[in-house]
């Protein structure tokens, strides 16, 4: 494409990008924006949780340290445990917050499919 026909195009394609939005096209990037901000504050929420978590087992490690008692290796176990289910509660909330924003998107199709 040579560049005086882009050029030439550039006003055609400005016109389009700042043409006012129907009444569907703002619903539905409403609907599309709401989905985001749901998916973002379950991820949001799910890190915060998940950061405490990973807070208390490395504490128990601590506590643990480098003993090798069956006290110490119990607060190993928890320690474990908790950063497992750590990483289970983000694993789950990105698939919700996956599955919020995939809605989102089906909703903000079907109002454009009107």
């Amino acid at each position: 494409m040579s560049i005086r026909y882009a050029l030439a195009l550039l006003p055609l394609g400005l016109t389009t990008a700042c043409a006012p939005q129907t009444p569907q096209e703002q619903q539905a990037e409403q609907i599309r924006e709401e989905a985001d901000k749901r998916g973002d504050a379950i991820e949001a929420e799910a890190r915060d949780r998940s950061a405490q978590m990973e807070a208390q087992a490395a504490a128990l490690e601590n506590q643990a340290g480098t003993s090798q008692s069956f006290d110490a290796q119990r607060l190993q176990v928890q320690a474990d445990a908790l950063k497992k289910q750590a990483e289970l509660i983000e694993q789950q909330a990105d698939a919700h917050a996956k599955a919020v924003r995939d809605a989102g998107q089906a909703q903000s199709s079907a109002v454009l499919a009107k």
